[in-house]
């Protein structure tokens, strides 16, 4: 019961947090024993590997994880099996064996080792025994993506999107033909056919397996040792990468994206009960790459609302002193918030800025400069699209509507209503260059108020009238 009440909040963490696809898991048996043999990218791999699967799996996991208070009651509640690395465990195997004869579906990476490129590794033989002992047939599958979110040398994982697909299942007829190493060497075959075929079908470039890498061929002798059943379950790296993603921002700090998501969906939790806001045209906002989202100033909330609908990390602008305050100076850093000083030209965060934007980041500002006194939209400050031509990233418009009501400047808490987002066509690169500074601002302003204007009569409000020019 534990096991499948526990796999939905696993499924819906891998849909939200790596947007996981999977193929052909059909070909999984509805019943009866399997050995599911999978290559090893990253230490999610045993949960990408079943979480489409709706049938009840075994993981092998080292042995010393079920010393280790909670976790290893954890792990042993998802029927984990304990394995001692390094060396033959004749009684692990035993189990093993007994697992797949009682109908369970057993998951095993025998390259016996996460990858280090993201290629596919010679198999360790030995996994082969499992299956003709326990008279199962071996499902190969592949994982792509996860490498690239979770490589070896970061402590944790980044958002991305994972791809699964499962192949046909080898019955032990075909198994039994074939001695151990022949059997892991056709498999090694298998899996990396698999692997391009996966990767041509989602449009990226497949691997060159034509040549061993020197890397690989070192990799294998040193790992000849590992058992043949590799551990599934295990810690991640501890040192000096534990406390961050691999990812430097200012101040030395990393950003951590685990941290900024859990925050996120504090924050959808928030603003759905005391808001309800509803995004508009959310597809505008690019999937990958850097953008500059550029918004009206409205209240407290706009960064909340701004960038909550998104499924990637953005950046933020926060004024210095924010960061200052006890506590609230470190939880605003926490969040990618960049420290900017008002009132004065701040080249440091200028290059922060530029810099995040061409790493990718989704960078959030407010060119009004402040929030509305009455929820106008007065005109936006010049200087900003700077930032767009010189990471040479689009310009997306935003318009947010009923944060004003909600909580105005004079007021010091506030109150529950209902909030709208509209999100406007990005505007390319090649357009931020074709006007100066002053003229793309007066254009940006027009495109904002026009924005509100259509978003207002949308939800059945009396647009603001701006034909006296005001300022």
């Amino acid at each position: 019961m534990w096991y499948f009440i526990s796999g939905w909040p696993c499924r819906f963490f891998c849909l939200i947090f790596f947007q996981t696809r999977a193929y052909n898991y059909m070909k999984v048996p509805r019943k009866g024993g399997f050995l599911l043999v999978c290559n090893h990218q990253c230490l999610l791999d045993p949960m990408f590997a079943v979480i489409p699967v709706t049938r009840q799996f075994c993981f092998a996991a080292r042995d010393s994880l079920f010393r280790v208070p909670f976790i290893g009651w954890l792990i042993r509640t998802y029927n984990s099996i304990p394995i001692r690395r390094g060396k033959p465990d004749l009684a692990a195997v035993k189990l093993c064996v007994e697992r797949l004869k009682q109908g369970y579906g057993l998951i095993i990476f025998p390259e016996a080792t996460r990858t280090i490129n993201g290629k596919i590794a010679e198999l360790k033989p030995g996994f082969g025994l499992l299956a003709r002992k326990a008279n199962v047939p071996i499902i190969p599958v592949v994982i792509d993506g996860a490498f690239e979110c979770w490589p070896r040398h970061q402590a944790f994982p980044s958002p991305g999107k994972i791809d699964l697909i499962y192949g046909d299942p080898i019955a032990p007829e075909k198994i039994a033909a074939l001695d151990d190493r022949q059997f892991a060497r056709y498999l090694t075959g298998t899996l990396r056919e698999m692997q391009t075929e996966l990767r041509t079908k989602i449009g990226k470039q497949p691997f060159d397996y034509s040549e061993p890498e020197q890397s690989d061929t070192v990799t294998e002798a040193r790992e000849d040792s590992q058992p043949l059943v590799d551990t599934s379950v295990k810690t991640p790296e501890t040192s000096q990468q534990a406390a961050g993603l691999g990812v430097k921002r200012q101040g030395g700090g990393k950003i951590s994206y685990l941290w900024y998501f859990m925050w996120c969906w504090l924050c959808r939790i928030f603003c759905m009960l005391f808001f309800h806001p509803r995004p508009f045209n959310l597809s505008r906002i690019p999937k990958k790459g850097g953008f500059l989202l550029l918004s009206n100033h409205q209240s407290f909330l706009d960064p909340m609302l701004n960038a909550n609908p998104f499924t990637r990390p953005c950046c933020f602008a926060a004024r210095d002193t924010l960061f200052k305050i006890p506590i609230f100076g470190r939880m605003v850093r926490s969040v990618n918030a960049i420290p900017i000083k008002r009132g004065q030209a701040d080249l440091t965060a200028m290059r922060m800025f530029v810099e995040r934007l061409k790493d990718g980041y989704g960078l959030v500002l407010y060119p009004e400069g402040t929030r509305t006194l009455d929820g106008k939209i007065a005109e936006v400050k010049p200087g900003f699209s700077l930032l767009a031509r010189r990471a040479n990233v689009p310009i997306i418009p935003s318009v947010i509507d009923g944060a004003y009501e909600c909580w105005p400047k004079n007021q010091k808490l506030f109150s529950p209503g209902k909030i709208y987002v509209n999100y406007g066509q990005p505007i390319p690169p090649e357009k931020v260059a074709e006007l100066g500074d002053r003229e793309f601002a007066k254009y940006l302003t027009k495109i904002l108020r026009d924005m509100q204007t259509e978003l207002r009569l949308k939800v059945g409000r009396k647009p603001f009238d701006y034909s006296d020019g005001e300022k």
